[in-house]
């Protein structure tokens, strides 16, 4: 019977998972050791190895007879040939059960799942639950898996594994030790695909596998099943040329190509040939993601040379050699700006209308905007406008006879540019708005650790004026928005966002976060919903301002106080 690669392949020991080695570690310690706990929450990407790592750590504390170290003393590794070892591999185990809670959702399987787990396991030591997708269970599940984990039977082990850790509960996290996996390098990519090749006799570069891995964006699932796509299109001899007609995607050679002649400033070849790569059938988004990789290199060999050995083995000596040749020709400063623009246009590329627009739009702010940043920036008067120097007369007399002439800092010239991809990528600030930073009107980005360090300190000086507006802001969390120049506020509710983008408390929150700051940005609330950040509720102190006001008669002091409870959770006054 044939079986998929990721499924054939799977592995079935430690010792044969590549990557997440700190959860491996910990792991076989825990086993070794005799330091097994009782539920586990693991957390990250799909096809990162979280469901195979579940099984064979399930397998490994019912396994009757695990193999012996070089010492002759039990490992962390199971025999694969004891009755347990071999009905998990087959699927049969009893005392491992898997469950998909995307459609077991509901609060009355949780309560079969507590009925069973009291019941001792048939054959093995322990229980195990495996419990995938844990974040898709209703509220109603959770409190009932809540009670269970609380005060679990001594043979029970709960596996819970999650793509979306933010939807899980903070009251299940912590009753669980946390594992996160992250998305594999593409060196290990392509080191398990190597291994795959050669057990299934199959002929390929290293530079078609490179491709894969590119593709599969940091999931070995992913990577397998692009594998397993090309095989049964081309058995022998596949080369990246292959792979890219196959899979749509471009090779290095195109990606040397277009980085050339943006280098050179070459606006119309590069344009035509972003359309002729999107003619010839090429994934547009991949072929910027695999350019995005390509620039970093460049970053780092300009950077560091000897950072090359650390950080890319997967380089040939031809394409070492060309990355050099990159490296001289820019400046520091214009492939920080290429890497920047080239980032914020990937994510506009699958759902643009035209598909090639996004990144004709980023090729011409490359060639265009970031080519005049350091001209223009050299010669730059105290007003902010720009001088060009004459012809006819020499460079060091106009510096002389023009005492407004002044050089731009560094400093400068870096605001210079983060100007003009402000500018270049449509942030700019709105006629109307108070955030003209540069004196041109485009928003300037917001330095949010700014922000968040005197944010308790904005909110007390908020309460000075508008004490109901500062018991909503108490509680709150500044956070960045997609747009420059705006800082997200994360509040609890719907209503205490209501009342906070009411325009004359944005106003008040802007103005005292701007004084304290000396930043300039405007302020726009969210929902924990919307923002997926998950607030701590804490109690504020009395304050100092209350206290000198004992004076006041009771009923005014509930007065106030009924007052700022019912604007703070958003009530009305009705007469009868």
């Amino acid at each position: 019977m044939s079986s998929t690669l990721y499924r054939k392949y799977r592995p079935f020991k430690f010792s044969e998972i590549i990557g997440q080695k700190h959860i491996v570690r910990t792991l076989s310690n825990a086993i070794t050791n005799n330091r097994i706990g009782q539920a586990y929450l693991f957390t990250g990407p799909r096809g990162t190895g979280k469901t195979t790592l579940a099984r064979i750590f399930a397998k490994t504390v019912n396994c009757t007879s695990l193999e012996k170290n070089t010492e002759g003393e039990a490992s962390s590794e199971p025999c694969l040939k004891c009755a347990n070892c071999k009905q998990l591999q087959e699927n049969k185990s009893t005392d491992i059960i898997e469950i998909d809670a995307a459609s077991n959702t509901g609060v009355d399987n949780i309560r079969d799942l507590r009925e069973t787990a009291k019941l001792s396991p048939l054959q093995g030591k322990f229980k195990v639950y495996i419990i995938d997708e844990v974040h898709m269970l209703s509220q109603g599940a959770f409190n009932a898996l809540l009670k269970i984990l609380e005060e679990p039977p001594a043979h029970v082990i709960f596996i819970l594994a999650t793509t979306e850790i933010h939807k899980v509960p903070e009251t299940i996290i912590s009753r669980c030790q946390r594992f996160d996996f992250f998305k594999f390098t593409s060196e290990e990519i392509v080191k398990k695909l190597s291994n795959i090749s050669k057990k299934e006799k199959i002929k390929i570069d290293k530079e078609a596998l490179g491709l894969i891995a590119l593709m599969a964006e940091g999931g070995m699932r992913d990577a397998e099943s692009l594998l397993e796509q090309t095989i049964t299109l081309e058995k022998n001899n596949i080369t990246a040329a292959k792979v890219e007609a196959l899979l749509g995607v471009s090779g290095n050679q195109s990606i040397e190509k277009i980085t050339e002649l943006i280098f050179d400033k070459n606006i119309s070849e590069a344009l035509i040939f972003v359309n002729q790569i999107y003619r010839d059938g090429y994934n547009l988004e991949i072929f910027s993601k695999g350019w995005l990789e390509y620039l970093r290199k460049i970053m780092i060999i300009k950077v560091s040379p000897d950072l090359e050995k650390q950080i890319f083995s997967n380089v040939t000596k031809d394409q070492k050699e060309k990355i050099e040749e990159f490296s001289q020709k820019t400046t520091t400063q214009d492939i920080l700006s290429f890497i920047e623009i080239l980032s914020e246009t990937i994510p506009k590329i699958k759902t643009a209308f035209i598909p090639q627009l996004p990144l004709e739009y980023a090729i011409v702010n490359l060639t265009e905007d970031t080519k005049n940043v350091f001209t223009e920036s050299e010669d730059t008067l105290e007003d902010g406008s720009s001088k060009k120097q004459s012809d006819e007369v020499p460079k060091g007399k106009i510096a002389t006879e023009n005492p407004k002439l002044k050089k731009i800092s560094t400093k400068n010239k870096k605001a210079s540019l983060k100007t003009i991809i402000a500018k270049t990528l449509g942030n700019t600030a709105s006629k109307s708005g108070g955030n003209k930073k540069s004196g041109r009107g485009e928003a300037a980005p917001v330095d949010i650790y700014a922000v968040k360090k005197v944010w308790k300190e904005i909110v007390s000086e908020i309460g000075k004026n508008n004490y109901s507006l500062s018991m909503i802001l108490f509680n709150s969390k500044p956070i960045e928005n997609s747009s420059r120049g705006i800082v997200d506020i994360v509040v609890k509710h719907s209503f205490h966002k209501d009342l906070v983008n009411k325009p004359e408390n944005k106003l008040t929150i802007k103005d005292i976060s701007n004084k304290i700051t000396g930043l300039d940005f405007k302020v726009e609330a969210v929902t924990e919903a919307e923002s997926g950040v998950k607030l701590r509720t804490v109690l504020p102190e009395e304050k100092p301002d209350q206290e000198k006001n004992t004076d006041k008669n009771e009923k005014d002091s509930q007065g106030s106080l009924l007052s700022d409870a019912m604007i703070l959770m958003g009530g009305k006054v009705v007469e009868n």
